[in-house]
């Protein structure tokens, strides 16, 4: 039986509380709305679903969750944090770390047992676009003046430009998903404003990490596209909105790429960069400790680097750093093991769906996969600028990557092996019915 077919005996309220605990997450309405503050919602609200998923009915069973090879990193992950603070300068930093941390790996788990149709998958997607969309309303000039860069006041970890524009690269494919599945032309409508929203809060921002983590979606997603012209198309109806909406400081900012060197924000990089790799080589196995990197930098800055508390502007050279190299490993399992894991998924999904005789609602599975790999890449590249590592992206990523693999697998009729196998073996031509699917075909 399909899964979005199948019987959900999961009690709406349930699912519900899970689409307001991931609101309260990002837009952190506690900011706006007076009176929120007196309880501690962003902590209650996800604590008790938590501890509601551990015993309720009608969610995805422990047995299929530890089945899939990666939650296991998750864990790993958050055992590392406090493992590296036992020898950090400031083992309170390294706590605070773990406490948020261990919210977060509260967040992933109650969305992989919550989270068994595509459908709600897509109710999680237009939640997370809703906060982000909830933010800019809160912050106008932050999409009405780009000609200057803003705050997102009461956003938390989204309130740096940079943060928030790369949490907006995540939601672009999650947008054209909802475009695509849309129920009626009018909600097709809405929701492709609602991605031409997203795409101007990268532009507003001028984030130079953000907007190749953008390249890298489109680009990706056009790869992928058996339109190929009708991609070029709506590449063109981008590049074209850019031109006439970007200031002429986004174009300065984006024209220092090619002279990086000379431009002070990326050489600090570069110098945060070299810190993190000193630290990890002055202690490999545990690194200086989750939350220690700023207040480390000044031992390992480089002779040319300043002398005041700097992060390492990057999530890779962070956990380098802090975590050591058991952390970069873990940290590359959990971002590149998980792209690949569902790509993988993804290519045996759309074999079958163009098999004899082709499958279109399978068809629609594999899109709605790419469409989750195009996520996790525009992450991987903007996140190489920014220090993401122990923000909730990895594990809201991580949970709908794994929601998507058991469901699409239990779809297809297939296992994960036999998905892996398939993949590295290669997906040979066979019987192709038309033109279609002799160019999908031919692509593999």
């Amino acid at each position: 039986m399909r899964t979005d077919q199948a019987k959900n005996r999961l009690n709406p309220w349930i699912y519900a509380w899970l689409l307001l605990a991931i609101f309260f997450e990002y837009a952190r309405p506690a900011s706006f709305v007076p009176g929120l503050h007196a309880l501690p919602l962003n902590s209650l609200i996800p604590v008790g679903l938590f501890l509601v998923c551990i015993f309720a009915r009608g969610m995805r069973p422990m047995q299929e969750i530890w089945a899939d090879p990666m939650p296991k990193w998750i864990l790993i992950y958050l055992l590392l944090i406090p493992i590296s603070g036992l020898g950090a300068d400031t083992i309170t930093y390294s706590f605070n770390v773990f406490n948020r941390v261990l919210g977060y790996v509260f967040l992933w788990f109650t969305i992989v047992r919550i989270v068994t149709t595509f459908a709600q998958m897509r109710g999680v997607f237009l939640t997370l676009i809703v906060a982000h969309v909830f933010l800019i309303i809160m912050n106008p000039k932050v999409v009405l003046d780009p000609s200057e860069r803003h705050y997102v006041s009461g956003a938390t970890f989204l309130g740096d430009g940079n943060d928030f524009s790369l949490s907006l690269c995540i939601l672009i494919p999650f947008a054209i998903e909802l475009a695509l599945r849309a129920k009626s032309k009018l909600l097709a409508v809405l929701y492709w404003c609602l991605l031409a929203v997203v795409v101007l809060g990268i532009i507003g921002t001028s984030s130079r990490g953000a907007t190749l983590g953008m390249a890298t979606v489109f680009g990706y997603l056009w790869l992928r596209s058996d339109k190929k012209m009708a991609g070029l198309v709506g590449v063109a109806v981008v590049l074209i909105g850019v031109l006439l909406y970007a200031p002429q400081m986004y174009f300065e900012r984006m024209g220092t790429l090619k002279d990086y060197e000379n431009e002070s924000s990326a050489a600090s990089r570069i110098v945060a960069w070299r810190a993190g790799t000193k630290m990890m080589l002055a202690n490999p196995i545990m690194g200086v400790g989750a939350g220690n990197f700023p207040n480390n930098f000044p031992k390992f800055r480089p002779p040319d680097g300043p002398r005041k508390w700097m992060t390492a502007h990057s999530m890779y050279f962070l956990v380098i750093g802090e975590l050591g190299i058991p952390g970069i490993i873990v940290l590359l399992f959990l971002v590149f093991g998980n792209v690949l894991a569902i790509n993988r998924v993804g290519k045996a999904v759309m074999y079958k769906a163009t098999a004899d005789p082709p499958d279109p609602q399978l068809r629609q599975t594999a899109q709605c996969l790419y469409l989750l790999t195009a996520s996790g890449l525009g992450f991987a590249v903007a996140g190489a600028f920014l220090s993401v590592s122990y923000y909730p992206h990895i594990f809201i990523l991580n949970a709908l990557y794994l929601a998507a693999r058991a469901m699409a697998l239990r779809e297809a009729g297939i296992d994960m092996n036999t998905a892996v196998g398939r993949a590295k073996a290669g997906y040979p031509k066979h019987r192709i019915r038309n033109s279609t699917d002799r160019k999908l075909a031919t692509r593999r």
